[in-house]
């Protein structure tokens, strides 16, 4: 059902929305009383599940399947379906989708993995944001974009994602400049929010000792941050904020 201009509330696009730190994204901004909208790849059945669980909070909830082979390709997947359904109205735009794939100088896959990369990381970003810029001016509408701490300590056996997160991250400080007055673009640059799947134990601990807050983070940790950037943080932009309990210093 098409909202009226007069009973529209506020919409959120969260990228990789179905699981992990985004879901806990979506889900905070679906109980501060966000229309949603998410994209997912592979994860069918935890869309289906947060699809459930937002439509009981009484809000629109469109979930997307996206593959982001190409950008302009999946942006076009992505606004068609909010623009019958919304207007295009959008007042906050989550880039969190990534993928995390192990690829060193040496392998042969290196710069297909490397392309990949920045096709999901830096130009899916950017052109969601050029395509819905008209919309979050109208709105004063906020852009959070998901770094890493890796972007500025990169792991040789992860380049691909160290340096596309790091592209990510300059490309949030030029755009806080080129959108604002209206709009604030901001990064959250998590540490460990939550664990790999399968990560050893003595990896944790050695992790952790290096952590001053001594504990991991949580999804709702950077759910929080982001909520607070679009809300109370609103004088806020170009800023990369470091959520890593202080990992960062040590």
């Amino acid at each position: 059902m098409l909202h009226g201009m007069a009973e529209q509330r506020k919409v959120a696009l969260v990228t990789g929305g179905a699981r992990r730190v985004g879901r806990a994204i979506v889900e905070k901004f679906a109980a501060a009383g966000y229309d949603i909208v998410f994209t997912y790849n592979r994860s069918e059945s935890e869309a289906r599940d947060l699809e459930r669980a937002i439509e009981g909070m009484g809000r629109t909830v469109m979930p997307i399947k996206v593959d982001v082979k190409w950008a302009a390709d999946a942006v076009h997947t992505i606004w068609r379906p909010v623009d019958e359904q919304f207007g295009g109205h959008l007042d906050v735009l989550v880039n969190n989708a990534s993928i995390y794939r192990r690829a060193s100088i040496n392998d042969v896959r290196f710069l297909q993995e490397l392309k990949d990369a920045v096709e999901l990381h830096v130009a899916f970003p950017a052109e969601l944001i050029r395509q819905f810029a008209p919309s979050l001016r109208q709105t004063r509408g906020h852009v959070i974009n998901m770094i890493d701490l890796l972007a500025e300590r990169p792991w040789p056996e992860y380049l691909p994602y160290c340096a596309s997160k790091a592209a990510l991250a300059n490309l949030t400080l030029g755009l806080a400049r080129e959108l604002a007055p209206e709009v604030t673009v901001n990064g959250i640059s998590p540490g460990v929010v939550q664990w790999p799947e399968n990560t050893p134990q003595a990896e944790k601990e050695k992790y952790l000792k290096r952590v001053p807050l001594a504990r991991a983070g949580t999804p709702q940790d950077v759910a929080n941050l982001a909520h607070f950037l679009c809300t109370e943080g609103s004088y806020i932009t170009g800023q990369i904020i470091r959520l890593d309990g202080g990992r960062s210093i040590t």
